[in-house]
């Protein structure tokens, strides 16, 4: 079973990294990908370009050596629709069972996803808590499990909402930080921290 986690990553944090490693380790997952988005739809303008998002990524994996990096979104270079990702995650995997990776937050607001009523067809989604987030009473067009071995089972379909909760860190803070010229300790690695220094 493969993972894909999306996001802007803008930029990359401990809250993305250590849990997707949780999430590898729970799941257990033959691979996890970052998937970071070019022009992301459902955020304003981006505070790192296309190039510096994924040179700190390429320095958040040398460490977190057990996650990879997938660039067909990035590269895709317009609107990042999921489902375009979807359909070709599926091509290339056929048989093998594939996970989406996401917030509570994002989960909510699915219905402002480009057919997201389609995704079911292509991959289980892996729900994350959140700080503050109530899930809502819906599983759209997936099928609620609590078992990882029916993931393991099935190529698609199923909803899982993970109990690892998302550390409560968030780009927009980190980006407060950076403008005031506050401390980014503990939030992030600090090769990146470094590189954010000195650009």
């Amino acid at each position: 079973m493969i993972g894909f986690f999306g996001g802007s990553f803008d930029p990359v944090h401990f809250g993305h990294l250590k849990n997707a490693v949780s999430l590898k380790n729970t799941l257990d997952l033959s691979d996890l990908f970052l998937m970071p988005c070019a022009a992301p739809v459902h955020k304003n303008k981006l505070n790192f370009s296309n190039d510096q998002r994924l040179e700190m990524l390429q320095l958040a994996t040398q460490e977190f050596n057990e996650l990879f990096i997938d660039l067909r979104e990035i590269n895709r270079d317009s609107a990042s629709y999921t489902i375009e990702s979807l359909i070709d995650i599926k091509h290339e995997y056929p048989d093998t069972p594939i996970c989406l990776i996401i917030g509570m937050d994002s989960f909510i607001n699915l219905p402002t996803w480009k057919n997201y009523q389609d995704f079911h067809q292509y991959v289980h989604l892996i729900v994350i808590a959140r700080p503050n987030y109530q899930a809502p009473s819906t599983s759209y067009s997936f099928t609620l499990t609590q078992s990882v071995a029916e993931l393991h089972d099935q190529t698609s379909g199923l909803l899982y909402f993970s109990n690892t909760e998302l550390l409560d860190i968030s780009s927009s803070d980190i980006q407060g930080k950076i403008n005031t010229q506050q401390s980014l300790s503990g939030l992030l690695p600090e090769s990146i921290i470094h590189y954010l220094q000195h650009l």
